[in-house]
């Protein structure tokens, strides 16, 4: 059995192609806050910061 991209992630591919996140949402047929939330956290990690809470993480 395959698996499949989840649809934030395939919307977060778009985004770096250069759509904004409201014509990828509509795109994958997906929630414009989903997209919004995914890019939230990604951002975070790629800061070191928790998604959730924010604090920076430890190494």
């Amino acid at each position: 059995m395959k698996r499949q991209i989840p649809k934030t992630h395939q919307a977060l591919e778009w985004i770096g192609k250069g759509l904004s996140a409201a014509q990828a949402a509509r795109k994958m047929e997906i929630s414009e806050s989903s997209v919004y939330a995914a890019l939230r956290k990604t951002k975070a990690k790629d800061m070191g910061c928790c998604p959730t809470c924010g604090h920076k993480i430890r190494n």
